[in-house]
């Protein structure tokens, strides 16, 4: 924090002596970091007006307002960033996570791709596309990218359990499992590992394997319902309905909201 402040008033100093586009650009980079979103807004809005062949302001103001929930304006920012520098590929994969946070994942899959026309070798861009072929039940194509994204970058938790989550979806448990395995060996605090290779348990047919890794999910962290509902189903496999009645019980208290996967029967009423 303390740096950050230090480096706004230096450049407010430098600003004082000369208006300059970079240094609008380097303070709304502080005041971002310092989670002032109007003084940042203020500063990107000031180093494009001085300086508006730059991509950088455009880049920054655009992720900016994804941050302040205004996501169409940032993807307006995005699109006149690839505009004015078409070399570099973190610009539409930025686009397309703006597109996929608002589940516009055939726009965000056409941005990733053409990151990778520029980068083939981008990881980053590799796991998103997955994740939104994934998300678009195009579960094939979906592993292809989770495949190459490996090839890339073998040490990411992340994708092993993506892939992981997309073998289940094709059958291939046995595969599923293996990816959760080495998910988990990566990164073994991560809550959501478990539940994902407890998911493959269950869709295998092993629902105590499942509740032990919905067990620990729920450990980890306490408040995930998805763990709650997931286990409540694998009690309903293994026959224990009073312990599902409790964790679907216990799934709504933490969100109310969210019904969808719990039977229609321990719904409140």
């Amino acid at each position: 924090l303390l740096d950050n402040e230090q480096a706004v008033a230096w450049f407010s100093a430098s600003l004082d002596a000369k208006e300059d586009a970079k240094t609008y650009f380097n303070r709304g980079v502080a005041f971002m970091s310092l989670g002032d979103h109007d003084k940042a807004l203020a500063d990107y809005s000031k180093a494009i007006e001085l300086d508006p062949k730059d991509a950088s302001p455009w880049i920054n103001r655009g992720l900016l307002y994804h941050q302040m929930g205004k996501t169409a304006q940032g993807i307006n920012d995005m699109t006149e960033a690839m505009k004015l520098d078409e070399k570099d590929a973190t610009i539409p994969l930025n686009r397309g996570l703006l597109h996929s946070a608002i589940a516009m994942y055939d726009r965000a899959i056409t941005d990733f791709t053409k990151a990778l026309e520029v980068d083939t070798r981008y990881a980053d861009a590799y796991i998103n596309r997955g994740y939104c072929r994934h998300r678009l039940k195009q579960f094939k194509p979906a592993l292809e990218d989770f495949d190459q994204a490996l090839a890339l970058a073998p040490l990411n938790a992340l994708t092993h359990s993506n892939r992981g989550n997309t073998h289940t979806q094709l059958g291939d448990y046995d595969k599923a499992i293996a990816d959760h395995d080495e998910a988990i060996r990566l990164d073994s605090r991560n809550p959501q590992f478990y539940n994902n290779r407890g998911s493959a348990y269950g869709a295998k047919g092993d629902h105590r394997k499942a509740v032990a890794d919905f067990e620990r999910a729920i450990t980890l962290a306490p408040e995930f319902a998805p763990a709650y509902r997931n286990r409540g189903h694998a009690y309903i496999a293994l026959g224990d309905m009073a312990q599902a009645a409790g964790d679907f019980m216990s799934a709504l208290n933490l969100e109310p909201n969210v019904t969808e996967g719990i039977p229609v029967e321990y719904l409140k009423k």
